[in-house]
């Protein structure tokens, strides 16, 4: 009977292995690069027990808590304790992201293609496409903690021990084989490749949430959140490892719903049936409206979703003003009028952080767009637009002009949630809207340029269509960490974003803005250039 359901998983998975080899080796240069460079700098960065007493004080601020996590309290300070308060939360995060977009990819992207019909003609059991993208997510995940765990213990920061560094490299290899296994049941739950992503993604946005409001309100319930786990890992000082069993056992919960779940449905089609749309809609008369019709649930989706997390961002404004308030030394040596000017500059400071977060989103969904360009013409959706009086120039520009409108959309949308947030908490002296104005302004243009970027790619290069996302990342660590890692100001500006690093406390240069848009303006007329003049499909 196993023997029917999973014959060929092995054979499988050394198939997918050696097809993902170049994704597998990016993620793991990027995360065990950001991990272990990091520990390794750490006393270069932080060269005095000084220098290391103030950064922990910044983190233990709720702005920085609602960011990165609890930092423990009543601990000696350590570089090594440091260390898991600024990275454990936020590379979790790009764990569980490698890790759901490899499993989904593995199953829904290999229905959708064909390939899973073609595999199951030949001996190979119903679940063994299921198993063997389980089995990719695991072989992934042990060979982070493998590679992270040997890396902090050559790295040897000042209070650190053998149990602390694996058990920081099994608390991130274990949330990530979670979110593998998440990734794999939204596969299960929904008919499309993209739905199945947004759902996945959504449900790892919102564990980052509520972990985030839960640890500025009451820290000890953050048990709601798989993240929260990980900061209950007291890494470094307690080294509890029953986190680690937590989220096995999870992941063992998952795996097993999905098996459940891939019995009971066909290939090509999800648990929950898509809504077949009207035959004769008026939205499948041209190439604009047909994205549209097909776009019209990612598009609400990525809106909603960027607005809720920029209104929660926004709700804990207030709890950054207590710090201020409750702060004994500096109610009696300020006045109010000064306190107000200081909770405004610890609120800019802040605000210029979450930015990053933002623009970054709007980026990643402009750019998903423009690579959509050639994931329809490789699945032969563009063939029948093509037949008829339709120039590639126009299908390029149509492509291009929605993922530009969409990001930017969804940039706003983020910010303006902040802005909702920051009216309802703070009614009586909410941040000036001329803050929020100036990051739309600032920042949508660096949006306009990344998107530029992938068309670029996509007209020259499409196989390399995933650099740009990778640029993103690169470029959203480089600059919410910039101050932390001390990076000098040409570093920064080797990113898009890094010109308007200064927005909001100062307002948009429009020189900057003018030689940006420019530098936009040039490259996309070179990539409509040349994606009238090459195939429509390139290998």
């Amino acid at each position: 009977m196993l023997d029917n359901l999973f014959a060929q998983s092995g054979r499988l998975l050394l198939i997918n292995l050696k097809r993902d080899r170049y994704k597998i080796l990016i993620w793991l240069l990027v995360l065990v690069g950001l991990m272990v460079g990091y520990a390794s700098k750490i006393s270069v960065i932080y060269a005095s027990q000084n220098s290391v007493n103030a950064l922990m004080e910044t983190l233990r601020s709720p702005a920085m808590i609602a960011v990165l996590g609890v930092t423990p309290a009543h601990v000696k300070v350590t570089e090594a304790i440091l260390f898991a308060s600024e990275m454990l939360v936020f590379i979790g995060l790009f764990y569980g992201l490698a890790s759901l977009l490899l499993a989904v990819n593995l199953t829904h992207g290999d229905e959708e293609q064909g390939l899973t019909e073609l595999i199951r003609a030949k001996h190979v059991g119903r679940q063994s496409t299921l198993v063997a993208a389980f089995l990719e997510s695991v072989v992934f995940n042990f060979l982070l903690f493998i590679l992270v765990g040997a890396g902090l213990q050559v790295a040897n920061m000042a209070g650190s021990q053998t149990n602390g560094n694996w058990l920081a490299a099994a608390l991130l290899s274990g949330f990530g084989l979670l979110f593998g296994v998440v990734g794999i049941l939204m596969a299960q739950i929904a008919s499309e490749t993209r739905t199945a992503l947004t759902y996945s993604v959504s449900l790892l946005g919102l564990t980052y949430l509520v972990r985030m409001v839960i640890d500025v309100k009451n820290p000890d319930n953050n048990w709601w959140s798989p993240l929260g786990w990980l900061e209950h890992g007291s890494v470094y000082h307690e080294n509890n490892w029953w986190p680690v069993v937590l989220l096995v056992l999870a992941t063992a919960v998952v795996l097993f719903i999905s098996l459940v779940a891939s019995a009971h449905r066909d290939i090509g089609a999800g648990l929950i049936a898509g809504r077949a749309g009207k035959a004769t809609s008026r939205f499948l008369r041209g190439p604009l409206t047909t994205l549209i019709k097909v776009d019209g649930k990612s598009f609400w989706s990525w809106l909603f979703g960027a607005f809720i997390m920029g209104l929660m961002y926004g709700s804990i404004f207030n709890s950054i003003t207590d710090v201020l308030k409750s702060n004994q030394f500096m109610s009696k040596m300020f006045s109010d009028a000064m306190k107000s000017r200081a909770s405004d500059a610890l609120l800019l400071q802040f605000l210029a952080t979450l930015a990053v977060v933002f623009v970054v989103v709007g980026s990643i969904r402009g750019v998903m767009l423009v690579n959509k360009l050639d994931s329809d013409a490789k699945s032969g959706y563009l063939e029948p637009l093509l037949a008829r009086s339709i120039s590639r120039l126009r299908l390029f520009s149509i492509y291009v002009g929605y993922a530009l409108i969409n990001g930017l959309v969804t940039f706003i949308a983020g910010v303006g949630g902040l802005y909702a947030g920051n009216l309802a908490v703070m009614s009586k002296h909410p941040l000036a809207f001329k803050y929020f104005l100036r990051l739309v302004d600032g920042y949508s243009v660096t949006i306009v340029v990344m998107i530029a970027l992938s068309a670029v790619v996509i007209a020259f290069q499409p196989r390399l269509k995933g650099l740009p996302l990778v640029y993103a990342g690169i470029g959203f660590v480089m600059m919410y960490f910039r101050s932390i890692f001390k990076l000098k100001d040409w570093v920064i500006q080797l990113v898009p974003f890094g010109w308007m690093r200064k927005i909001p406390v100062k307002p948009v240069d429009q020189a900057t803005f003018l030689g940006l848009l420019i530098v936009a303006v040039v490259l996309l007329l070179i990539a409509g250039i040349r994606f009238r003049q090459r195939d429509q499909i390139m290998n």
